[in-house]
């Protein structure tokens, strides 16, 4: 895909590219995906790491350490909340906008999406013969939704037919047995691996 074709490229991750000048992250994603099969978790990170990058290096002033490290303490799931804070407060003191940083921050399948409808790059599986294949695929077709109603509620914000803010799509899955009635969300089934009546 060409850089006048990525003009075009409306979804989350081809608004970040235009927004932070990231041009040259759709050659690594591609990259990335195809020869080191990084998974899709994984290039979410280095997609948002960039954009974190991206936007210190804007800030022109050395804060609280790499992208790297700070995208860590924003984001991960074993830091302190007093770090975390601490970290905030210190790129907010930078000038940096953090609210408006994160976001930013694209999920898997946003980027998911973004490699199959704006780069051609295949990301199915074929055949499932496990959870975790069922819950990838899964993960990919509600991603593809996701795009879907971005891309539509974005060309309704640019013909002024909706006035909103940045926009973050989430679309939840929920299943129902016919013969029992429980009703579970897809990833509480898929954890469980039955449904009630299955348990007897």
């Amino acid at each position: 895909m060409t850089d006048d074709e990525l003009d075009h490229c409306g979804c989350k991750v081809g608004r970040a590219i235009d927004a932070y000048g990231l041009r040259e992250l759709d050659a690594e994603l591609r990259d990335r995906r195809e020869r080191d099969d990084l998974s899709l978790r994984a290039l979410a990170d280095v997609t948002n790491t960039r954009i974190l990058g991206a936007a210190m290096e804007n800030a022109d002033v050395d804060v609280v350490g790499d992208p790297s490290s700070v995208y860590e303490a924003l984001t991960g799931d074993d830091v302190a909340p007093e770090h975390r804070a601490d970290v905030r407060d210190q790129l907010n003191y930078a000038g940096i906008d953090v609210t408006g940083v994160t976001d930013d921050f694209v999920s898997h399948q946003t980027v998911r999406a973004h490699l199959a409808d704006c780069l051609d790059i295949d990301t199915s599986r074929q055949g499932v013969t496990d959870i975790t294949e069922g819950r990838e695929v899964i993960e990919w077709a509600r991603g593809r939704d996701e795009h879907i109603v971005d891309q539509t509620l974005e060309q309704l914000r640019r013909n002024d037919e909706l006035k909103v803010g940045s926009l973050d799509v989430t679309h939840s899955v929920r299943i129902t047995c016919t013969v029992c009635g429980s009703s579970y969300p897809v990833e509480e089934l898929l954890d469980r691996g039955r449904c009630a009546c299955r348990e007897k």
